[in-house]
């Protein structure tokens, strides 16, 4: 779904824990850079290819990835991206780095998730686990809070932690589109926080998560595309005000 000039949002089925989700990476692109933020998991990878093609660009000429965050959903089809193009360069928040490149292992990993999964088919048990054990790869450049990235017009790092410590939203200043990552969500139509079920098996306050979303009220924001959920352009600023006011997060659970 084209969302400004060489800004596209992507549209990816996957099936996890015996649920269909779809989530939303962005594309972006100028004459030197192609970026992907964010890839779904390996078995996304032909549908990347055809949606961007269909975007005007091509898989051949992507050479960068941005993770918003160390999450399998965000990082997993990361290998299978680089095994056909290897010189794409990766780029995450310097907090996530090492649990992206396997030195740590990831916050989701631990006993409240293995006891949510516990009665899933072993196979599936595995295969998530696999995931998770199997997606590290090598970041090449971290990212910190503020930084601008001189690509595409300006995209500019927002460090968001609490969803995971360096979880990042970008701000594409041209288009003036914030890439949310997991720190905010659409529930029910609904703009609403990061997602509350891993924070509370990782023993994070999920205050934290949202006393974070207070960065994002110093851009102009004209639309907000969302990892799980897609875009939202019904007055962003003043939702993300209430968001922060309400301290709505969102749940699979629900």
């Amino acid at each position: 779904m084209k969302i400004a000039e060489h800004l596209e949002m992507l549209e990816l089925h996957m099936k996890v824990m015996r649920v269909e989700r779809i989530v939303y990476p962005t594309l972006i692109w100028d004459d030197d850079n192609v970026i992907l933020i964010d890839t779904g998991t390996p078995d996304n990878l032909e549908a990347i290819k055809k949606q961007m093609e269909t975007a005007g660009t091509s898989f051949a000429k992507l050479n960068k990835i941005i993770a918003t965050q160390q999450d399998i959903d965000h990082i997993a089809g990361i290998k299978g991206i680089l095994r056909e193009n290897p010189e794409v360069t990766v780029l995450a928040h310097e907090k996530d780095k090492p649990y992206i490149q396997g030195e740590i292992k990831v916050k989701r990993l631990n006993p409240g998730f293995m006891d949510r999964i516990k009665d899933l088919p072993e196979e599936e048990q595995a295969r998530i686990v696999d995931m998770f054990e199997n997606s590290s790869v090598k970041v090449n450049s971290a990212l910190h809070d503020g930084d601008v990235l001189p690509f595409c017009g300006g995209i500019t790092v927002i460090h968001t932690p609490g969803h995971t410590p360096g979880h990042i939203c970008l701000y594409h200043q041209t288009s003036r589109t914030l890439i949310a990552g997991d720190a905010l969500n659409i529930l029910h139509g609904e703009l609403v926080g990061p997602n509350a079920d891993p924070m509370r098996e990782d023993g994070v306050n999920a205050n934290d998560a949202i006393d974070s979303l207070k960065k994002l009220e110093d851009y102009d924001i004209v639309n907000i595309i969302t990892y799980h959920g897609g875009l939202f352009s019904d007055k962003p600023n003043e939702r993300i005000k209430e968001v922060i006011r309400d301290r709505k997060l969102y749940s699979y659970m629900k």
